[in-house]
């Protein structure tokens, strides 16, 4: 399992910007578009590249987290500070946030019952859920020690025997 900081290096910061900012372009330039309605094939294409675009995003950061895909690094990597990590979890925040209120204009302005816009509109509205998984992710590193605290606490607590059956608890 890689850890946000080699998933980050492993796309390397400026690839990384271009992959996520390049699809807040294009979710801003849909968001105009639904808001209006106007122009179905122009918003119907660009919903079909920002899903095209997000499930390739993801299949890569899939595939570095499985150790499918290893970059070829020339040189070493500089580790990753918490400053860049904080930067690209509020980025992944900002266009699932961006793609949950496209999904909600659309559907505001009944373009769900759209034939052309119908299904790459819901299909955003997943994609919109998985950046906002991955950037819950990338927070979870922030705060490893807690986890690691909780999670000790809660062996600790099954090793003495302080183990009680769902049902007893209300």
């Amino acid at each position: 399992m890689a850890t946000a900081s080699e998933v980050l290096n492993n796309f390397g910061i400026d690839n990384w910007n271009a992959k996520v900012y390049g699809s807040l372009s294009t979710a801003a330039q849909l968001s105009l578009l639904v808001k209006n309605r106007a122009q179905a094939l122009r918003m119907s294409y660009l919903l079909w590249k920002l899903n095209s675009q997000t499930a390739k995003f993801f299949q890569e950061v899939d595939d570095v987290m499985t150790g499918k895909h290893v970059a070829a690094q020339t040189q070493p990597c500089e580790p990753i500070s918490l400053e860049r990590l904080e930067q690209s979890r509020d980025s992944l925040i900002q266009l699932g946030i961006n793609l949950g209120r496209i999904y909600e204009d659309a559907r505001r302005n009944r373009l769900t019952n759209h034939s052309l816009i119908a299904g790459p509109v819901t299909a955003l509205r997943a994609h919109a859920d998985h950046f906002l998984e991955l950037a819950e992710w990338f927070d979870s590193f922030q705060h490893m020690d807690e986890i690691e605290q909780a999670f000790a606490s809660a062996r600790e607590e099954k090793r003495l025997g302080e183990v009680y059956d769902l049902s007893q608890v209300q």
